[in-house]
């Protein structure tokens, strides 16, 4: 089951490359930015050979011992998987809990050598259609409306801080789904261009099979585990948008890095996230290499945390994932009182959304990002879904107005405001 190189092939760019292959069913993780812990490499692949999807964690596909560094499994698992909180209403697009894919072909883009390298199970190459032709048609939205409208959700975030000084968490992290229609079937991959041009990341992934496609461009590393057992993950818990000022967008930086609230979002989900890897790790190897931050996107600034751990020999990849999921940046703390009522207050399913992308591999490897501003579509429907982290001191005009915020870079890719959804 492990890659064969085959040769390699002309550097092009990973985007436009990726691009001739639009039409057909594929996974492309890209990273469109460079970070510290990611962005050195994407990867495509095409030509599906395999599909595992369901709902349960004992479904999950075996991995082989071999490790060869290189993604054998493509795929999200969804929030569903949480083992925790009763059911709500299904998505407005309803896939599977999870879906792994395993592919015939895999390209690996290394950004920083600029070398493209081809591989494949059989030794067969892959044929690679001409260079794409600009994508065109319209990406007119019809119809657009939310589970929780303003007001709904500013009452639930009092109601969240009420629930605070009660005791009963000390952070959930609330959220609104919003959906609609197309005028006409878009075209996704034009669709996925746009969202990274307008928020690139480096955990930017698209993954279309059938009639779904999930166009993400996360900047959040959930999990990563390499060939020597060195788990990582990266929290984000804290977040304040971009200006075009420049001087106001300077004096917003100073702002979020000196916010006593957001310093202690993020020390919460810290925390959390500590001691779910302390289950799955070395006894004595959990640490916080990096506490609080300051990284710049294009549409929105966030505070990030690293923290990083030896897998125990005799835990599996997928024990750790299931350890430390759902990442406490999208539940709160402590992580089950927090998912329970953050499921009462939205009722409706999370879906795809905060779950995670990426893969696994032989040797027990994986790399995966948490689901954050990414757009389902299936057909002509889609649906997206942005929240924030709700503390003792925050605001409930301010967690309204940071959905927006978060929202930016799909809003863009699919032409529409900042205005259309605050109407609703």
């Amino acid at each position: 089951m492990s890659w064969q190189p085959l040769a390699p092939l002309p550097w092009e760019e990973p985007l436009a490359f990726a691009a001739r292959f639009s039409g057909r069913d594929l996974s492309f993780l890209y990273s469109a930015l460079h970070e510290r812990f990611s962005g050195d490499y994407s990867y495509l692949l095409v030509d599906p050979v395999e599909v595992v999807s369901g709902d349960g964690w004992d479904a999950l596909p075996t991995l082989p011992a071999e490790d060869d560094g290189l993604p054998l499994w493509v795929g999200y698992l969804g929030y569903g998987l949480r083992e925790c909180a009763a059911r709500g209403t299904p998505s407005t697009i309803a896939l599977p809990d999870f879906a792994l894919i395993r592919y015939a072909h895999l390209f690996r883009f290394h950004h920083p050598s600029q070398t493209l390298e081809a591989f494949s199970h059989d030794g067969t190459a892959c044929d690679i259609p001409a260079a794409a032709k600009p994508a065109s048609g319209s990406t007119a939205v019809r119809r657009l409306g939310s589970n929780l409208s303003r007001r709904a959700y500013e009452s639930i975030v009092s109601d969240s801080i009420a629930r605070i000084h009660k005791g009963d968490f000390y952070q959930a992290n609330i959220t609104r789904k919003f959906f609609g229609d197309f005028a006409t079937t878009p075209d996704s991959w034009r669709i996925f261009s746009a969202l990274t041009s307008a928020s690139p990341a480096p955990y930017s992934a698209y993954i279309r099979h059938g009639e779904a496609a999930i166009l993400s461009s996360s900047p959040e590393c959930f999990l990563s585990v390499d060939a020597a057992g060195t788990i990582t993950t990266r929290p984000i818990k804290g977040s304040a948008r971009r200006s075009a000022d420049a001087v106001e967008d300077e004096k917003i930086q100073q702002q979020l890095q000196t916010s006593a609230k957001n310093h202690a979002e993020n020390l919460m989900i810290v925390d959390l996230m500590r001691n779910d890897l302390a289950r799955v790790s070395d006894t004595g190897s959990v640490h916080v290499t990096e506490q609080s931050a300051l990284y710049s996107y294009a549409t929105i600034h966030h505070l990030i945390s690293t923290i990083q751990s030896q897998k125990r020999a005799d835990i599996s990849v997928y024990d750790v994932v299931r350890a430390c999921f759902p990442a406490g940046s999208m539940t709160g703390a402590p992580k089950i009182a927090a998912m329970e009522w953050c499921a009462a207050q939205e009722k409706i399913e999370r879906g795809v959304y905060s779950g995670a992308i990426g893969w696994f591999g032989g040797g027990q490897r994986c790399d995966l990002s948490v689901v954050i501003r990414t757009l389902i579509i299936e057909g002509s429907r889609f649906e997206f879904q942005v929240g924030g982290g709700i503390v003792a001191d925050s605001t409930p005009a301010e967690e309204w107005r940071e959905t927006i915020t978060k929202a930016r870079g799909i809003l863009r890719a699919l032409g529409l405001t900042e205005d259309d959804l605050a109407a609703i």
